[in-house]
């Protein structure tokens, strides 16, 4: 069955459920943080769906900060479609349009409870970086970066 990566608006329906069953799964995973006030995707993120089929399988958002930077947000894949290559193929398809929102840096916060995440990442390229705000707050909490102007 086909996979494809589209770039969808915030509101899209089809993001919600994703983005709710990320949430459930982070709060499971990290219970003592279900009352820290979670940073919020703003306005301006460019949101990626991966649909099979019709199916919702996957998302992220990319959020520009400006100066230069951008930031991922609301990476998930499904957990019966994990293992599979879809995170990598999202993370190459988030990677490049951050680059043309302008972005040189890429930057993206992840928990230590999650180590596939982890390796996604890293697979990808990107290294540890001191914690930002506001997860420097957050002894959960693991930070990377990659340069996207290699």
């Amino acid at each position: 069955m086909n996979t494809e990566i589209l770039e969808v608006p915030g509101d899209d329906p089809r993001l919600e459920p994703l983005v709710n069953a990320m949430r459930a799964e982070l709060d499971t995973l990290y219970p003592e943080e279900i009352d820290f006030e979670h940073p919020t995707v703003r306005e301006e993120a460019l949101f990626l769906l991966v649909l099979q089929g019709e199916e919702a399988i996957a998302c992220c958002a990319v959020q520009p900060l400006g100066h230069g930077e951008a930031e991922l947000k609301r990476m998930y894949v499904v957990p019966a479609r994990r293992g599979r290559g879809i995170a990598h193929r999202l993370m190459s398809a988030a990677e490049a349009v951050a680059a043309r929102a302008g972005a040189s840096r890429f930057k993206l916060e992840t928990g230590v409870r999650q180590p596939d995440a982890i390796a996604v990442y890293e697979r990808a390229g990107f290294t540890r970086i001191p914690n930002y705000p506001p997860y420097d707050r957050w002894q959960m909490s693991v930070c990377y970066a990659k340069r996207l102007d290699q």
